[in-house]
């Protein structure tokens, strides 16, 4: 296998959720351009009939839009089952959806109140939890399944007064530690921290006035499609010895935190 093919997806399958405007349309439509066959899902049906149109005309691997609450357990049955029934066995998780993200003007720090925090405890955390276990059936099948749940530079610095966010990616951080050593050798599971991004690289309104591109070593916002790469390792037979692992592209905030 040459260097370059250890980065295919030809034939596999792979689940993406939170599929938007920004990472998760720039990493679908990567992954179907190297083979893969795409289920892209996020709450609005129509925003996903867009973007699996634009993949299904571009050649390459095939995509299917299924609108879905990461947050459900009953949503991600459906997801599963859906993507089996068009596509067999599952090789690829990709878990993009994200909630909790809480910088509110007035109420601060407590804006962070207890449905805030049950929504980014079940979209951050339980939805990897949960589609490990669904998809567990299939990875063991093939054996060499890929999960990769998107982190946050707020999983390992605070960033208040978004709390519930940042509490629940440091446990997705866990979560992917102990599945990796549980679900191995058969699934590697790995996180992608992805930083301060946009679908364009620009501040959005919300981020405004929070400092975050001046805490990058890199001075700027990220543009979504800059994770693309460091993705397609993770799915790729080209990361195929890594688990527990995150690897980061968040312009060097993480790393050079003193």
């Amino acid at each position: 296998m040459s260097v370059l093919d250890r980065f295919r997806l030809d034939g596999r399958t792979a689940i993406l959720t939170g599929v938007g405007p920004g990472v998760g349309e720039h990493v679908a439509k990567a992954y179907a351009e190297l083979g893969a066959n795409v289920v892209i899902s996020a709450r609005s049906q129509d925003r996903l009939d867009r973007i699996a149109a634009e993949i299904n005309a571009s050649g390459g691997g095939r995509a299917l839009a299924v609108a879905a609450d990461a947050g459900c357990k009953d949503d991600l049955e459906h997801l599963v089952t859906a993507a089996r029934d068009a596509f067999g066995v599952i090789h690829i998780v990709f878990n993009n959806a994200a909630a909790g993200v809480v910088y509110a003007a007035d109420g601060g720090l407590w804006a962070n109140t207890d449905e805030v925090w049950r929504t980014a405890m079940d979209v951050n955390v339980m939805a990897t939890w949960r589609l490990a276990e669904l998809t567990e059936p299939d990875m063991k099948a093939h054996g060499k399944g890929s999960i990769i749940s998107v982190q946050s530079c707020g999983g390992f610095t605070p960033i208040p007064p978004a709390v519930a966010y940042g509490v629940s990616k440091a446990a997705l951080l866990f979560l992917v530690r102990e599945l990796a050593k549980t679900q191995a050798p058969h699934t590697r599971i790995n996180c992608l921290c992805v930083g301060s991004m946009s679908p364009d690289g620009q501040e959005a309104e919300i981020h405004k006035g929070l400092g975050l591109a001046e805490r990058n070593a890199i001075k700027r916002f990220g543009a979504a499609d800059e994770a693309v790469g460091a993705a397609i390792l993770l799915a790729s037979d080209a990361s195929s010895y890594t688990t527990g692992s995150t690897v980061f592209t968040e312009g060097g905030r993480v790393g050079t935190i003193s």
